[in-house]
């Protein structure tokens, strides 16, 4: 009995320069001497961006706010919209990996900055079920 012919289609390959659908413009007034602004940063597993893992809270009193709750309205607000998202650029320059993130931090606070601008993409961060699924599309 001969073997069966099968025909598979390989789609091309394409990129894009934009991996994100929507992405926002936000300021972010410095008003704290934290070495990361109050920012939480983390790579993702599977793309390695950088991403906005959590945000510190602010303290008692005028003296203990943290700049990255200066975002939204609130320190609420912030969490809520912020929190998961990946962060493309700082300052206008772009960011890929969180070694990155951290040296322009760092700029900044040697600069003493008053304000900068962050380009968030405000993209849900995938839930494990999703990953293993994208993982396992992969191999």
């Amino acid at each position: 009995m001969p073997a069966e012919t099968l025909t598979v289609t390989i789609p091309p390959f394409t990129t894009s320069e934009h991996p994100f659908f929507y992405e926002d413009n936000v300021t972010v007034k410095v008003v704290c001497e934290s070495d990361m602004c109050g920012f939480e940063l983390s790579e993702g597993d599977c793309m390695k961006r950088v991403y906005i893992s959590g945000l510190k809270k602010d303290g008692k009193g005028t003296k203990g706010r943290r700049s990255c709750n200066t975002m939204c309205s609130s320190e609420r607000a912030t969490r809520r919209k912020c929190r998961g998202a990946c962060v493309t650029a700082i300052d206008d320059e772009e960011i890929v990996m969180l070694d990155q993130a951290k040296e322009k931090f760092a700029e900044l606070c040697s600069k003493k900055v008053e304000s900068f601008t962050m380009i968030l993409a405000r993209e849900p961060k995938p839930s494990k079920a999703m990953t293993r699924r994208a993982y396992d599309e992969l191999e």
